[in-house]
């Protein structure tokens, strides 16, 4: 069991940070961005976009969780 923590806390820690991430970049994007661009241009945008955006976060997500478990690991042992 205790071996199972430290997975499920990194996994906890990667989805918050693709949360974090995406809400962080949504509301930056809607101050930013969605005042100066016309309907037609943010519908012309939001697949490209949105297939950069979530990619680039889940992977950092995926890095950070990494990050976490091999921090586990790493203080474990000592």
């Amino acid at each position: 069991m205790n071996s199972i923590k430290p997975f499920i806390i990194a996994c906890l820690v990667s989805v918050l940070s693709f949360a974090l991430n995406f809400g962080i970049f949504v509301l930056g994007y809607d101050r930013l961005a969605v005042p100066f661009l016309l309907e037609e241009q943010r519908m012309a945008n939001a697949d490209f976009i949105m297939s950069i955006i979530v990619g680039a976060f889940a992977l950092l997500a995926i890095l950070v969780g990494f990050i976490v478990y091999w921090s586990f690991g790493v203080n474990r042992r000592q």
